[in-house]
Order: structure tokens, then C-alpha cells, then sequence
């Protein structure tokens, strides 16, 4: 201990404000105010779906947890559902852009990881919160009564101690405390001076570590690994909402293909009656049973056919509601969905360097699994530094300081404080090294071969998704060069079936030969549509797959539209409803040929 006389209160307060500026402010807020963060927070506060029963204990809601509650005033409006007059089933037409936002809206899976980012944002402030300075404070009173056979010992005495103060460990990791004890003694011994007596005390105390454990990189990093595991949910909250919105474009497409495949067979089917009646009309003039048996086979074959398609389309339907979980239309909903949005032709076959040159820029950028490997990396660092400077020696500087009273009265104990006539000081420092410091040592080599293996995980999802974005070209191109084969194909098979209609009325009697034709060229007529209206459907499928795999879903405009609306319009009833924060814009990196009518702005 060293003493120094004449110090003042003011040298005090700057070893306080010195130690406090060093601590600063470590916030815990995350600057990701987009339209996708506040999508995901939107869902957050909204919480989960509500349902009709949730504890399956109401007889009369057997099915209640499946429907969810409807809402007062809906913030998306209500779908109209009309009334087929000629089946009396409840038809409800959607438009892709309808099913996209409702999904987005209500889908149990997106609200499932729509928490994740929020965990993490808690997480972000626990580690924040090591370095808040903490309060502290303790208080006592001790009554001794104990028997004693000296004069130089005290037989009673009584103590009474209050004491506060404040400590705080700062992001250079230093940790420091300042403290006021105030102790009132009594006893009985008899040489004492003062029997009565009070003594305060200002107490500060330091320890900067020099190397283990110095400086913000690593002190920091329980934060900065925080900060990179909240990016991380996002990612992944992200990638389910693409995932969903990508379900969903593709249930929509082959819903609205099945429908239109299941009219197609109808026509079939219909057709295939009409010349049945023909064949039957003309028994009594040249069918034979032979012609009759023919025509009637394929009559019932194709009317097997069409009970199969409208199996297909109630499974397509279902597909899609499962997705929309909407209080109007879902899993328990009699009504039938009538996709309203219709196939469109690409006016320009996709130019397969340009597509696979795009998709691979955006997916190399883009794509969650490759962000999140990407972030995996940062950790893995973040970890290596600091593994790295635990291997090093303990080195701590310490040092303390504290003033000191002693009076009769308080009133003079306290003016002996402020007058600071009683300054003690010391500095010192402490050092450890560990020998051979093989547990330190170890845990520096597994991080680094932690690392290692997070860049070989980044290496091995880049090559995998290199050839999903490869194959999801390949299908784009593919599906786009069926459709126009395919049209052509029904194009000529329409020409066909008109000529063999418009040249029966001229025909002298019904061969087999013509019958056979006829009912095939039926059959071929239906097959080439079927498979023209396949083809359309996979195209926009292959599409919807091309920028789910390149992480570029959001970016497509029914999709931005979508969350841009729902982000907009959708509020709950404590919360008035807001304008949406600006977007992050994202590198020009688009897949050519993806349909995408803006310029992408979503994260």
C-alpha cells in the first residue's frame, strides 16, 4: 500500500467516469428493419392461430382444432363463395395471388419458425446484459455477549454495518466496483478510546486482464455470436417462408392443372357416350354386337378414368387448403376451389447460359443453406479467437483504492471522509500460466477444426446446390420446349378427330375399322391436351422450384406483392396499423427467364 496525502474527491469521480466510459453501451438492437423482419414480427405479436377447440375437449367441436377461429373483420377481406346451381356445391374461385398472401397470412409452419429470430433477439440481450452494471448493497447488525478473562478482550460489543455500491465488467474486461460501507462498533473494552465508534469507507477496486481475457474481440464475442445466431433464425425463417410460398405455387398450378385435365376427361367421356348412342342407333341398321361391345368398353373406361381424376383434384384441393389453413377454406371446408388464374406461355424459349449463368450468381448469394454456412463460418471464428487467447498466460493488473474515517460522531467520521484524511492506494499485478496448458491448448485446436469443417459444410451445400439449380434449369428449359410440342401435338390431333367427325355423316355404313379410329382418335385427342396442359403446369412448377432453390422466392412479384400487402394491411386488433419499414435491396443478381416483373428489394 502506498499513501498519499491531499488526494481530492475529484480524482474519485474521474477513476469512476474513466471506468464507465470504458464499459459504454452495448445494445442489443439488430438493424434488419425490412419487409421480411417485419413480416416475421408481425406473426410474433399475433401469435398462434387461433382454432375453434384447442384441447380437443368439446364434443360438439370434434374437428375444432382443425378450423381456425374467423376474425372479426378480417384485415384480408373475405373470399366469395358462391353456389354451383347446377351441383348446389359452394364454389370459391382463387387467384394465385390469393392463395400466395393467405398462406403467408395463416400457415401454421411459417408461424412455427417465425419465433426462432425472436429467441434469438432474447438471446442477443442476455449477452448484452453481462456488461450492466449491477447494484449492490448488503446490511447487518451483530449483538456479541460473550464471556472473556482478559482486559484486552472486548466481553460485549455490537456492530451495525450498511453498505452499497456498484460493480461492472466492461467489454475491454476490465471489472470494477465502487463502493460506501458505514460500520457503527460498540464495546466494553476498557482501554479503548472510543467506545462508540463510526468508521465510513469508500472503497474502489479494479482488475484489467493484460492478455487472457483482454480486449473487446473477445470479451464481445458472446454478443457477436448472438447477433450471428439471430441472423441465422432469420435465414431460416426465411427459407420456410419461401418453402411455403413454393408449396404453394406449385398445389395452385397442379390443382389447376388436375381441374382442367378432369374437364378435358369429361369431354372425353362425353364424347365417348355420343357416339355409344351412335353405334346404338345404328344396331338395327349395320353395328354389330361386336362394334356396340367396342364402343360401350371404352365408354366404361374412361368413366373409370374420370372417378380417378376427381379423386385427383379433391387430393390437389386438400394439398392446397392444407397450405392456406384459412378460416374460410381448409382442411374441414365443403367448398370447392376454382383456381382462377390461368397458364400462360413464355414468348421466348429460356437461353440456357443465361438461366444457369443468373441462377448460379443468385443461388451462390442468396440461397439460405449457403447463408447459413456462411454464418456458421463467422461463429467458427469468433470461437477460434477466443480459443486462441485462452491459450495465452493470465496476466491481470489490480488495483484499489479507498478513503477511510474514524470518529465518535458520524457527523466528524464523514467530514474525515470528505476532507479525504485517511487515502490508502495499491497497484499490483497478478500472473498464471498453466504448465503445459494441454485443456487450453485442445480446445484451440478443436475450434480450428471446427472451422475447417464449417468451410468443408460451405464447399459440399454450394456443389449440392449447384446441381439442383442445374437440374431446376434443365426442367425449366425442358418443360417449356414439352408445352410447345405438346400444343402442337393436340393441334393436330384436333385437326384429326374434325376430320374423321365431319366425315361420318357421308359414310355408307359404320366399319370397325372407322369405329376404332374414331373412339382412338378420341383417346389421342384427350391424351395430347392432358399432356399440353401437364407440361404448362410443370413449366410454372419448375419455375416456382428454380427460385425456390436460388433463395430467390420472395423476390417473384405475386410473392413481393403478397408480403409487401400483408405487411400492410394485416394488424391485430391492440395494433394500429403501420406503414412497413423500407426493404434491404439485394445485388441485381436474378435468374433469367424466372417471370420476375420488378426489381428485386427483399432480403
Amino acid at each position: 500500500m502506498l499513501g498519499i496525502s491531499g488526494a481530492s474527491p475529484a480524482l474519485w469521480s474521474l477513476v469512476l467516469g474513466i471506468c464507465l466510459l470504458s464499459a459504454g453501451c452495448v445494445s442489443d438492437k439488430v438493424g434488419n428493419d425490412t419487409t421480411l423482419t417485419a413480416y416475421q414480427q408481425k406473426l410474433v405479436r399475433q401469435g398462434p392461430q387461433q382454432r375453434q377447440d384447442m384441447r380437443g375437449q368439446d364434443p360438439a367441436q370434434a374437428v375444432g382444432l382443425l378450423r381456425p377461429v374467423e376474425p372479426g373483420e378480417p384485415a384480408l377481406g373475405t373470399l366469395e363463395i358462391g353456389v354451383d346451381p347446377n351441383t348446389g356445391h359452394r364454389k370459391v374461385p382463387l387467384t394465385l395471388e390469393q392463395a400466395i398472401i393467405r398462406a403467408l397470412a395463416h400457415s401454421p409452419e411459417i408461424r412455427v419458425v417465425s419465433f426462432d429470430p425472436e429467441i434469438a433477439r432474447q438471446e442477443i440481450r442476455r449477452a448484452a446484459g453481462a456488461f450492466d452494471p449491477v447494484a449492490f448493497g448488503r446490511a447487518s447488525y451483530d449483538d456479541q455477549d460473550a464471556p472473556q478473562n482478559s482486559l484486552f478482550q472486548a466481553g460485549e460489543s455490537e456492530t451495525r454495518l450498511f453498505e452499497s455500491g456498484i460493480r461492472q465488467r466492461t467489454v475491454l474486461g476490465t471489472e470494477w466496483s465502487a463502493s460506501y460501507l458505514f460500520t457503527r462498533n460498540w464495546d466494553d473494552l476498557s482501554f479503548r478510546a472510543l467506545s462508540t465508534r463510526y468508521e465510513p469507507m469508500l472503497a474502489f477496486q479494479l482488475r484489467q486482464p493484460l492478455l487472457r481475457d483482454a480486449g473487446p474481440r473477445v470479451n464481445f464475442a458472446g454478443v457477436d455470436i448472438a447477433r450471428l445466431e439471430h441472423e441465422v433464425a432469420l435465414v431460416g425463417f426465411r427459407d420456410r417462408a419461401e418453402n411455403v410460398s413454393g408449396q404453394v405455387i406449385a398445389a395452385y398450378w397442379r390443382l389447376a392443372q388436375v381441374r382442367r385435365i378432369l374437364e378435358i376427361q369429361q369431354e372425353l367421356v362425353e364424347q365417348t357416350r355420343q357416339t355409344l348412342r351412335k353405334v346404338e342407333g345404328r344396331r338395327e341398321i349395320d353395328a354389330t354386337d361386336v362394334q356396340l361391345m367396342q364402343a360401350l368398353t371404352y365408354a366404361r373406361i374412361r368413366e373409370a378414368d374420370l372417378l380417378e381424376i376427381r379423386k385427383q383434384v379433391l387430393d390437389a384441393q386438400d394439398a392446397l387448403v392444407r397450405l392456406l389453413a384459412d378460416p374460410q377454406v381448409n382442411t374441414t371446408s365443403d367448398v370447392t376451389i376454382v383456381p382462377t388464374t390461368v397458364f400462360h406461355d413464355a414468348n421466348e424459349p429460356p437461353d440456357p447460359a443465361t438461366t444457369l449463368e443468373g441462377a448460379l450468381a443468385a443461388a451462390v448469394v442468396h440461397n439460405p443453406a449457403l447463408q447459413e454456412a456462411r454464418l456458421r463460418i463467422e461463429v467458427a471464428d469468433i470461437n477460434v479467437r477466443v480459443a486462441q487467447n485462452q491459450t495465452m498466460p493470465r496476466l491481470d493488473l489490480v488495483g484499489s483504492a479507498r478513503l477511510q474515517g474514524l470518529a465518535g460522531e458520524s457527523s466528524a467520521a464523514h467530514q474525515q471522509l470528505k476532507e479525504t484524511e485517511f487515502p490508502s492506494y495499491g497497484v499490483g499485478v497478478t500472473f498464471e500460466y498453466p504448465l503445459g496448458n494441454r485443456q487450453r491448448e485442445a480446445e484451440h485446436t478443436r475450434r480450428r477444426l471446427e472451422r475447417r469443417r464449417a468451410v468443408a459444410v460451405l464447399h459440399t451445400a454450394a456443389d449440392q446446390v449447384a446441381v439442383q439449380v442445374k437440374e431446376r434449369t434443365r426442367q425449366v428449359r425442358t418443360t417449356w420446349e414439352q408445352a410447345g410440342v405438346q400444343k402442337e401435338a393436340a393441334q393436330a390431333a384436333a385437326t384429326q378427330l374434325k376430320a374423321l367427325e365431319e366425315s361420318e355423316p357421308i359414310r355408307e355404313r359404320l366399319t370397325p375399322e372407322y369405329l376404332l379410329v374414331k373412339l382412338q382418335a378420341q383417346e389421342t385427342y384427350a391424351q395430347t391436351q392432358r399432356a399440353q396442359v401437364s407440361a404448362q403446369a410443370e413449366f410454372h412448377v419448375a419455375q416456382a422450384e428454380l427460385a425456390r432453390v436460388t433463395g430467390t422466392v420472395l423476390r417473384l412479384h405475386r410473392v413481393e406483392d403478397a408480403l409487401t400487402t400483408l405487411v400492410t394491411t394485416t394488424s391485430t386488433p391492440e395494433e394500429p396499423r403501420k406503414q412497413p419499414p423500407a426493404r434491404g435491396d439485394l445485388p441485381e443478381v436474378t435468374p433469367a427467364g424466372l417471370s420476375y416483373s420488378r426489381p428485386a428489394k427483399l432480403k
